[in-house]
């Protein structure tokens, strides 16, 4: 195998994307490859401890014989971002071969020095199959691919074929009749999408607080600067803000929070938005949104799950008065954005949930032609706010009953965690595990959560018994959100 081994290294040497990237075969296609195999060897049923790393592949099924190749190759040159990938495999029949169908599967890892009949690894179902004509070279589809990396396949025979189909290795002489890979893939998008969805991986942020030089102060604690900063705004509030506008011009998305609520004062009541009562607060905002101009997340009443029941206008400073029904909630909602959008398309609609009871979350809903996004608030609660009876609670835990009944419901949009927190307890958990587990739990559990908003603020719901959120609450919890925030998947181009 060393002249396969030479060959990626060439690759390697010469810029692998580079040298090994081509126009595809449909319009607008790219491609890698061919690519030849790194490791390639065949096993035999009548060898059981047997493995044949030789300049032949072989496939049987049948004569007392059962026969069958694996192959590997390597991938890692394909981009980030690319989609649609789809593998087609070469192979070259030898002259002795007897004629016959082959089939190939996507197979597990294995090691050509060592592989056996007996330690052969498990293949999947066909993927593509070819008639062989002995020394003759033809292609087959080798189905989709998932991304970059090395990728397995075994050259098998149908059932009851007793022909022995020979094939060129990877130590065949000529370069020509070894086994190659051609992956195929659309053009990978813009690094983010008109509705500020990243290409691959997710947007990091934070709610740093309002205060002058908040922003800068948590920055510095984080140890980079933020994907999107996160602010709420009553309603009679101007916004964004000058401050606002000179953040977004250093590359942070604003994500704005629109409250029917004036703080410190009293509270609106969501039918009369619905009704056309506060039509010119939202027309002037609308102005506003457009004058700025760049696009932007918008929200209107976070965590309205907080505001249920027959409306208290004259509420005075009061977080939890209600402001009505989820019928009103829904058609305030859709009232505000079917206003403002074709004033302000730069606007990206994002509905922020409390989602720790979903389907009474999901009954505000107001349709999917109105939302853009799909956000819920996790936090562990454990020991802080009166909840002395909490568990520790990972934020997989308190994020993934929300997450699992979006996807119940078949809602398809973008997803967030428009808050998300933990208290700081060393005697019931880790807090810096809590922080640094985040980016391997997106990748591997909640890919759809394309965006992360830290609330950085110390709360204090109960008097006296405050819940530590700060991301600096102690050494350890700041390495663990520093680490997060490092993370390649929390860090996405924006252009």
């Amino acid at each position: 195998m060393a002249h396969a081994r030479r060959f990626v290294s060439l690759l390697v040497v010469a810029g692998l994307a580079g040298a090994a990237l081509a126009a595809g075969p449909g319009a607008g296609a790219e491609q890698l490859g061919p690519v030849t195999a790194t490791q390639d060897a065949y096993v035999a049923s009548t060898a059981a401890r047997a493995g044949y790393d030789t300049a032949e592949l072989r496939a049987r099924n049948g004569g007392g014989q059962r026969s069958q190749s694996h192959l590997r190759f390597d991938l890692r040159a394909i981009p980030a971002g690319a989609t649609g990938l789809r593998a087609t495999l070469r192979l070259s029949a030898s002259p002795i071969s007897a004629a016959g169908r082959v089939e190939v599967r996507a197979s597990g890892s294995f090691s050509e020095g060592s592989v056996t009949w007996a330690s052969r690894p498990a293949t999947s179902a066909v993927l593509g199959s070819a008639a062989v004509v002995p020394g003759g070279t033809f292609e087959i589809d080798a189905g989709p691919v998932t991304g970059a990396g090395f990728r397995s396949y075994a050259l098998t025979s149908p059932a009851g074929q007793g022909a022995q189909l020979r094939f060129a290795s990877s130590e065949h002489p000529d370069p020509a009749r070894r086994p190659a890979l051609t992956v195929t893939w659309a053009p990978p998008g813009p690094p983010v999408s008109d509705k500020l969805v990243p290409r691959a991986g997710a947007w990091w942020g934070s709610y740093p607080g309002q205060a002058p030089g908040d922003v800068e102060a948590r920055e510095a604690v984080y140890g980079r600067q933020v994907d999107i900063l996160h602010r709420y705004h009553d309603w009679n509030d101007t916004w964004p803000t000058a401050e606002e506008q000179a953040y977004a011009g250093q590359g942070r998305f604003l994500f704005e929070g629109w409250e029917s609520r004036v703080f410190g004062g009293a509270t609106l009541c969501w039918a009369d938005i619905a009704a056309g009562a506060h039509d010119a607060a939202i027309d002037a905002q609308a102005e506003r949104l457009a004058a700025f101009g760049s696009r932007l997340f918008v929200g209107f009443m976070h965590e309205p799950e907080d505001n249920l029941g027959p409306c208290q206008p004259g509420a005075v400073n009061d977080s939890k008065a209600d402001m009505g029904s989820a019928e009103e909630f829904r058609a305030a909602w859709r009232r505000i954005v079917e206003r403002v959008r074709p004033v302000a398309p730069n606007v990206v609609w994002v509905l922020s949930f409390m989602g720790h009871d979903p389907a009474a979350s999901w009954a505000l809903y107001p349709g999917d032609d109105v939302v853009d996004w799909v956000a819920w608030d996790p936090y562990n609660w454990a020991n802080c706010a009166g909840r002395s009876r909490d568990t520790w609670r990972s934020l997989q835990q308190a994020a993934q009953p929300m997450y699992g009944h979006l996807d119940a419901v078949g809602n398809t949009k973008p997803r967030m965690l428009g808050e998300y927190g933990s208290h700081d307890d060393p005697a019931m958990g880790s807090k810096e595990q809590w922080l640094r587990e985040l980016p391997a739990m997106l990748r591997t559990a909640m890919p759809k959560v394309r965006a992360v908003v830290y609330f950085d603020r110390v709360a204090t719901p109960v008097p006296g018994d405050p819940c530590a959120w700060l991301a600096d609450s102690s050494p350890s919890a700041q390495a663990g959100f520093a680490a997060a925030g490092a993370d390649s998947y929390l860090n996405q181009p924006r252009n």
